[in-house]
């Protein structure tokens, strides 16, 4: 059993055509039959079968598609040896809403630990970096969607990540003590990704705001340009609030918002060196939670 022959499989269940396959795996049609046939030999039982002109899955195959699958995963991870034993390199994944700030933190500590080499990489979704994360393509990522049922994966809840309105210095509103949804009737709401699950969520509640504005920006930092030049309140995470903005903006409750879930897990792969250097990285992730935000 091999790469290709797991690869042609998956190919041919997922277009139900074994010349589609070959087109698609630059192969001969004949090649396409060759392997499915080895892997029929090796598996002890047919994967396919035809009906008329038809390709469809027998109950085997259907059941082999995840095990081919999860195969070719740990085949790609296997590959990776040589670069694990030379000094390390981790890949860390965030969703949208993070402070520069808090990253910072993060490759503070991954350079105190020393001879590792990191990429951060900013997933569009939560949904999108779990894929990665499932992949193998990212080793460690903070996410407010759990991966759940996934033997290959450790998931820890660190904390929440609660939703805070932010307002200009001298915005009228920054003076209630209590500010309730009807009070940004009339106001310019600006938002990050806008078409996130979260911000679904968040829109659901401003439903009780009469002739609001919208304003969608590209990251949180144009977000908060944005704030301190009177243009409009923003809604994010407070862990997105960097600290240059903190003396130039403030930060508000708004109950029904307050109250979106909004939950922050780590997750990462089961392996010794991944495990050893998430937990230091978990640890200042912490400490910067709670010393700079409360």
């Amino acid at each position: 059993m091999n790469e290709s022959q797991l690869q042609t499989f998956l190919t041919v269940s997922k277009y139900r055509s074994f010349s589609k396959a070959a087109v698609i795996l630059n192969v001969t049609q004949p090649t396409i039959t060759s392997r499915i046939k080895a892997l029929e030999e090796i598996l002890q039982c047919q994967l396919f079968k035809r009906i008329g002109h038809e390709i469809y899955l027998t109950e085997e195959g259907n059941m082999f598609i995840d095990y081919a699958k999860n195969i070719l995963i740990y085949i790609k991870h296997s590959k990776e040896i040589t670069n694990m034993v030379k000094d390390p390199v981790i890949k860390v994944g965030f969703s949208p809403g993070y402070s520069y700030s808090f990253i910072i933190e993060l490759l503070k500590t991954i350079k105190s630990i020393g001879n590792i080499e990191v990429q951060v990489i900013e997933g569009h979704d939560s949904v999108s970096l779990n894929e990665r994360a499932l992949s193998g393509d990212v080793d460690l990522i903070f996410t407010r969607k759990i991966l759940s049922n996934n033997h290959d994966i450790v998931s820890e809840h660190l904390f929440d990540n609660k939703l805070v309105i932010v307002l200009p210095n001298r915005h009228p509103l920054a003076d209630k003590e209590t500010i309730n949804v009807e009070d940004l009737s009339g106001e310019t709401i600006i938002s990050f990704r806008r078409n996130s699950e979260l911000w679904k969520l968040i829109d659901q509640q401003l439903i009780a705001a009469q002739d609001i504005t919208r304003i969608d920006v590209e990251n949180n930092e144009m977000m908060l340009r944005a704030v301190t030049n009177n243009i409009g309140i923003g809604i994010l995470p407070e862990l997105g609030i960097d600290n240059r903005y903190r003396t130039e903006v403030k930060v508000r409750n708004i109950k029904e918002i307050h109250n979106i879930p909004n939950e922050v897990y780590v997750q990462y792969r089961k392996n010794s060196q991944i495990k050893n250097l998430a937990k230091k990285i978990i640890y200042s992730i912490i400490n910067h939670k709670y010393e700079e935000v409360h």
